[in-house]
């Protein structure tokens, strides 16, 4: 009779506390099976746990917990109730909350570094966020099992999730920044690279600095000129002298590290044709043989009216390249137009592309992933800084966002992970004695 009593005393006891309402619920909810065919009705209902049940979730709900992670994970299965179910709800929703934000924060700079990948750049660049987001959720989860034996594991989970996030952190600012901001990023990144050559805001001494060397190529380029309009070309040989006068005339280096003016000028002027020479010397700092003022104006006017990325497409089309893809002149005040040259007069024109080349059509966007991120870190570090609140405002609110999640998630998740009822949860003693319970109570018979 003890063995009853002992039995429907537990039930009742179960049953008649308000603090245990959790597990009536649950029990309602539960699984079980009845068995018509037995004779004893003690046995006919038998209670079918979960481990029992062959449940599968769908790849929805098991990406679903891959990034909002059940606070039910947080703790192990010997030991549980309703406070402490909230608690860990509430820690593991803070985490995924703080792993989510800085995956949305970083995810520009990870398509960034993807965007060599062509049109692989977009699911690799998602792939990457979703497993940095599912690692650091796992090393959170692992870290809250500090039972013995498992502390200095889950002290070092606990450091992969602070040393993660403390990364993800720096970066959110900066892909905040690509997010909102890559027009500007853009323009800043061709404005340094038009004030490293040189090119940008030219005073007008920089003009004077090529005249002696324009008015001698200039010299040398017509004197030639007038040799070829000496010369007989109705004949073979006279054809013959024209053409290698005007390719000592028009003379380029064959194989320059790119085209850029001041590069040819700098270190190729010995290979250079007179009439090369005064053409580059022209485009480079508007020196005419007449009216040298008015082409400095015109080319101020340029400056002013322009934005840097396409100044940098006219004044330097070899490095506007080398850092940037699409049409830099598209809304812009001028419009390009080619011509041709009678081929003749032994000049050439090539265009900068062929027709619907990818390069050189659509918006203008990055050549490199690699310069968008470092020119985002820089110009959001060096605002940071000088506390240049208002240029970075919305990248700065995420970036502190990220701080004050990142930093709380850690604290919670050490301060949980000390909690006695979490440890209990996971206790080796606690499962054998409540196995040997559960097990006393399924043999039992009135």
């Amino acid at each position: 009779m003890a063995e009853k009593f002992d039995k429907e005393d537990l039930l009742n006891w179960i049953e008649t506390q308000p603090e245990l309402s959790f597990i009536r619920d649950q029990a309602k909810r539960t699984f079980v099976s009845y068995d018509t065919n037995e004779e004893d009705v003690n046995k006919r209902i038998n209670v079918i746990g979960r481990n029992e049940l062959n449940i599968k979730k769908s790849f929805s709900q098991k990406l679903f917990d891959l990034i909002w992670v059940p606070g039910r994970e947080l703790r192990g299965k010997c030991y549980s109730d309703e406070s402490l179910d909230k608690k860990l709800s509430a820690a593991s929703s803070l985490m995924s909350f703080s792993t989510i934000w800085d995956m949305v924060c970083t995810f520009p700079v990870l398509f960034y570094l993807a965007k060599g990948l062509q049109a692989l750049t977009l699911p690799a660049a998602a792939g990457a966020s979703l497993l940095i987001l599912a690692m650091s959720n796992a090393a959170g989860k692992f870290a809250m099992d500090r039972n013995k034996g498992n502390k200095s594991l889950a002290t070092f989970l606990l450091f992969i999730f602070f040393i993660l996030s403390l990364v993800k952190t720096a970066f959110s600012g900066v892909g905040l920044e690509l997010m909102g901001g890559s027009q500007r990023l853009k323009n800043l990144k061709a404005k340094e690279i038009l004030s490293q050559k040189g090119l940008l805001k030219y005073e007008r001494q920089d003009t004077k600095a090529f005249e002696q060397l324009y008015a001698n190529a200039n010299s040398e380029c017509n004197r030639l000129a007038d040799d070829i309009s000496r010369i007989n070309q109705g004949t073979t040989s006279g054809q013959r002298e024209a053409r290698k006068i005007r390719q000592l005339m028009y003379a380029r280096p064959k194989n320059p590290t790119n085209n850029d003016a001041t590069n040819l000028l700098t270190n190729y002027s010995t290979e250079l044709g007179p009439c090369t020479k005064r053409d580059l010397i022209s485009s480079l700092t508007g020196v005419t043989d007449q009216n040298q003022a008015e082409s400095f104006s015109n080319l101020t006017k340029l400056e002013d009216a322009l934005s840097p990325l396409a100044l940098l497409y006219i004044r330097s089309r070899g490095t506007y390249y080398a850092n940037f893809n699409g049409n830099a002149l598209k809304g812009e005040p001028v419009k390009l137009n080619w011509f041709t040259i009678d081929p003749n007069l032994g000049i050439t024109v090539d265009r900068d592309c062929a027709n619907n080349d990818e390069k050189c059509i659509g918006p203008v966007r990055w050549a490199s992933g690699n310069d968008a991120i470092r020119t985002s870190t820089i110009d959001f570090y060096e605002k940071v800084g000088r506390r240049d609140i208002k240029s970075i405002g919305a990248s700065l609110i995420g970036f502190i966002i990220s701080i004050i999640l990142s930093a709380t998630a850690v604290v919670l998740l050490f301060n949980t992970s000390n909690n006695i009822k979490v440890r209990a949860s996971r206790s080796t003693d606690l499962n054998i004695k409540r196995n040997q319970i559960f097990t006393k109570l399924r043999t039992n018979k009135k």
